[in-house]
C-alpha cells in the first residue's frame, strides 16, 4: 500500500506584534492522524513564518513533496496567502484536496468555498473533523455525514451539523513524533508574543479551551464552554517536553487559564511538587477580575516570571458596552499585587471602539501609564463581523490572490487604514502612537524594567528598538500631516 501524503502549511503573515509560534492546533491534528492512520498517511509541516519563505519557496516545497491533501491553518488576516497557495497548488495538481482550518475557516466558513481551489473548510476545533473526514475518504463515504464541515457540491455550498466539542481534553495530546515535525528551537530566533525570553527557547502549551465570558470583541465567541485538562495531565506534558527537548520555558496560551482558580492553583502546586523547575509565561492574557492574591503567589512559586492581563479599556462605559465588565479600580489593585511579587506584569488595551471618544481613549492611556504595569500593548479595536464584511467585499471584487496579500493586513490589530471610532484612521493612529510614547518613555518604568527583566541586555535592546519604531512612526506621521497641510494650502 502506497501511503498518501498530507502537507500541513501554517500560513503566517505578520500582524504587527508577536511572531510565529509553534502551531499547536495543527500539531494536535497531526497527532490524531498518526494515532488513527499511521499506516495510511505520511505527514509534513511547513510554517511560512520560519525561514522567511517566499511564495516561490512554498510552491517549490509543494512541487517537491507532491501531496495528496494540503491542510492550510490560518488566521483571519492571512486569507490572501491561503487563496494564493490554494491557487498554485491546484495548478500543480488539480486533484490535490485543499482543506482550510483555524480562525479564518471558523470565521469565513462558506465564503472560503467561493474559491474554486478550496475543497473543504473545517469550522471550529479540527481534530475529530479531520480524522472523520479521512475515514470517509478511505471508505468512499459521503462527507455530508462528517460534522463541522463546509464544502461545495454541484455548485451549492453545504454545511454539515456543527461539531460537538470534546469535554475530556485529557484524551487529546501532541505526540512525540508530531513535535518532531517542526523545528521547535527555531521559533526562539523570531519575535514572539511574550517579548524577551528568559531561557534559550520556549514551547507553548494549552491547558484548557474555550471562554464563557461574553466580550463582544473576542473571537472566542464560537466556543463559550470552558473545558480543561486535569492538573496531572498538564504536568505530565511539561515533564515530557522537559525530558525530550530539555525545555526550560513554557508559554501557556489558554483563553482564560484562571477561570477555575482552584484548578489553576492545583496546576501550580503540582508543578512545585514535581520540582519541574521551569519558567512560565502567559502571553495570551489572564482575566484580572477573578485573580486572587493566593493564585498570584502560587503562580510565582511555580516559576511564572511574566503574565499579561486583558484589560481593554479604562472607560467604565466601554467596559459595559463591550461586555468585559471589569472593575477598573480592582484591576489596578491586582496589577500592583502581581507586580510586587516580581512577576513582569503586562496589559492588553484596545483603542477605537465604536462610539469611543478621544477623552475615553485618554482615560485608557492614563490608566496604563499610572498603573504598575511593566509592559502594555495598545491595539486597534477589532470587530470580527467587520472583518468578515471586509473579506466578503474582497471576494466580490475577486481581490483575494497575490495582489490582495498586503490588503488583508488591514483587518489586523495594527491596520493603519481602519477606524471604527468617532475619528479618522489617521487621528486614531496618532492616539495609538501617543499611548506607546507616554507609557514607555517613563523613567520609573524603565528603571523597574531593568531591575525585573531576567535578561538586562534583551530588555535594553527591546527598549531601544521600541524607541526607534516610535521615532520612525512619529516622523512618518509628521511628514504625512505636513504634506496634507501643503495640499490643503494649494487648494
Amino acid at each position: 500500500y502506497m501511503k498518501k501524503k498530507i502537507y500541513f502549511i501554517r500560513t503566517y503573515v505578520p500582524a504587527g506584534i508577536g511572531g510565529p509560534i509553534p502551531p499547536l492546533e495543527l500539531l494536535y491534528v497531526a497527532s490524531r492522524i498518526e494515532e488513527r492512520f499511521k499506516d495510511y498517511y505520511t505527514l509534513k509541516i511547513t510554517d511560512t513564518g520560519i525561514g522567511e519563505l517566499s511564495l516561490q519557496d512554498i510552491k517549490r516545497e509543494i512541487d517537491s513533496y507532491k501531496p495528496d491533501i494540503i491542510c492550510l491553518y490560518a488566521l483571519a488576516w492571512e486569507a490572501g496567502l491561503v487563496h494564493t497557495i490554494a491557487g498554485f497548488a491546484k495548478q500543480t495538481n488539480k486533484d490535490v484536496i485543499i482543506i482550510v482550518f483555524g480562525q479564518l475557516a471558523t470565521l469565513a466558513k462558506g465564503y472560503l468555498c467561493e474559491d474554486p481551489n478550496i475543497n473543504y473548510v473545517i469550522v471550529g476545533e479540527p481534530e475529530f473533523t479531520v480524522t472523520e473526514f479521512l475515514e470517509a475518504q478511505e471508505n468512499h463515504v459521503d462527507c455530508s455525514k462528517v460534522d463541522g464541515l463546509v464544502f461545495k457540491s454541484d455548485g451549492e455550498i453545504l454545511s454539515t451539523h456543527p461539531r460537538i466539542l470534546p469535554n475530556d481534553l485529557d484524551q487529546l495530546s501532541i505526540s512525540s513524533s508530531a513535535w518532531d515535525l517542526i523545528d521547535i528551537k527555531a521559533y526562539a530566533q523570531y519575535a514572539n508574543w511574550n517579548g524577551a525570553l528568559k531561557e534559550r527557547f520556549y514551547i507553548p502549551i494549552l491547558t484548557s479551551r474555550g471562554c464563557p465570558f461574553p466580550c463582544t470583541f473576542c473571537f472566542e465567541t464560537y466556543d463559550k464552554q470552558f473545558r480543561a485538562r486535569s492538573p496531572e495531565n498538564v504536568v505530565s506534558e511539561i515533564r515530557f517536553l522537559k525530558d525530550k527537548y530539555n525545555v526550560k520555558e513554557i508559554h501557556i496560551f489558554d483563553a482564560i487559564f484562571n477561570f477555575d482558580n482552584d484548578r489553576a492553583k492545583s496546576i501550580c502546586q503540582a508543578i512545585v511538587e514535581a520540582d519541574l523547575d521551569v519558567s512560565l509565561a502567559f502571553p495570551h492574557g489572564i482575566r484580572a477580575d477573578i485573580m486572587t492574591d493566593e493564585l498570584i503567589q502560587w503562580l510565582k512559586d511555580a516559576g511564572t516570571y511574566k503574565l499579561v492581563y486583558g484589560i481593554e479599556t479604562g472607560s467604565k462605559r466601554l467596559q459595559k458596552m463591550i461586555k468585559k465588565n471589569l472593575d477598573i479600580d480592582h484591576v489596578n489593585k491586582i496589577i500592583s499585587q502581581t507586580s510586587r511579587t516580581g512577576i513582569i506584569t503586562g496589559g492588553y488595551f484596545m483603542l477605537g471602539f465604536p462610539t469611543e471618544t478621544e477623552v475615553e481613549m485618554n482615560r485608557t492611556i492614563d490608566f496604563a501609564v499610572n498603573s504598575d504595569l511593566d509592559v502594555a500593548s495598545f491595539f486597534k479595536a477589532t470587530d470580527y463581523n467587520d472583518i468578515l464584511g471586509i473579506y466578503r467585499a474582497k471576494l466580490e471584487k475577486n481581490d483575494v490572490h497575490v495582489k490582495g496579500l498586503l490588503d488583508f493586513k488591514d483587518i489586523g490589530y495594527y491596520s493603519v487604514k481602519r477606524s471604527q471610532a468617532n475619528m479618522s484612521a489617521a487621528r486614531l493612529n496618532a492616539v495609538l502612537l501617543k499611548a506607546q510614547r507616554k507609557f514607555y518613555l517613563n523613567f520609573r518604568r524603565l528603571c523597574r524594567g531593568i531591575r525585573k527583566y531576567p535578561s538586562k541586555r534583551a530588555y535594553i535592546k527591546n527598549v531601544v528598538n521600541a524607541m526607534g519604531l516610535m521615532l520612525q512612526a512619529y516622523l512618518v506621521q509628521k511628514l504625512t500631516s505636513e504634506n496634507t497641510s501643503k495640499v490643503d494650502n494649494i487648494k
